[in-house]
């Protein structure tokens, strides 16, 4: 089965690899030129894909990198970027924010990573409190631009600029930013 897709779609295979991990140095190199201390382009593992409406795990290394704001990466469903946060900075303005911002936004948990905040159709005082009571001491917020494949610099420069309005919102509430550059 795969022998022959391999086959007939190996340069194309080829492509996307490459133009994940191009995509991935690009946006990195822009950040640093914008004054951000950013990480190397590391080989990103335990990601999760999303296929036929399930989280599967890829056992295969993505590229990704961090800077005290978070981490960006690309996967198969396209370009990301992750910040943790403090739940005890989190406010329901600052979730206010966020979601109308970004409608498209994961919230999820910080260990348990399957436990998903945001996006129920709830409002955010409702979401404040079940973040309050997980037990999560840190959240994680997702940004994904999906959109990535016939245009890559474009897809890039979105997520540059979400990523710049999401750390200044947070910024602007006074949240407590987890840097992943730095051991626990």
């Amino acid at each position: 089965m795969f022998t022959k897709f391999v086959k007939e779609h190996k340069k194309s295979i080829h492509q996307l690899f490459n133009l994940m991990w191009e995509t991935t140095e690009y946006i990195r190199k822009q950040l640093a030129e914008q004054g951000y201390s950013v990480g190397p382009l590391v080989h990103g593992i335990e990601n999760y894909i999303l296929i036929d409406g399930k989280f599967e795990p890829a056992h295969y290394p993505t590229p990704e990198f961090g800077f005290p704001c978070g981490v960006v990466g690309c996967i198969l469903d396209g370009l990301y970027f992750v910040m943790a946060i403090e739940v005890s900075s989190i406010s329901a303005e600052f979730l206010k924010e966020i979601i109308k911002e970004f409608p498209q936004i994961q919230i999820y948990g910080g260990k348990d990573f399957t436990r998903n905040f945001y996006p129920p159709p709830s409002q955010e005082e409702v979401i404040l409190q079940d973040i309050k009571s997980s037990g999560e001491e840190t959240i994680q917020l997702e940004i994904i631009i999906s959109e990535v494949w016939d245009e890559s610099k474009k897809a890039s420069v979105q997520l540059i600029s979400g990523i710049e309005e999401l750390v200044r919102i947070a910024r602007s509430h006074k949240i407590k930013i987890v840097n992943p550059l730095q051991s626990p």
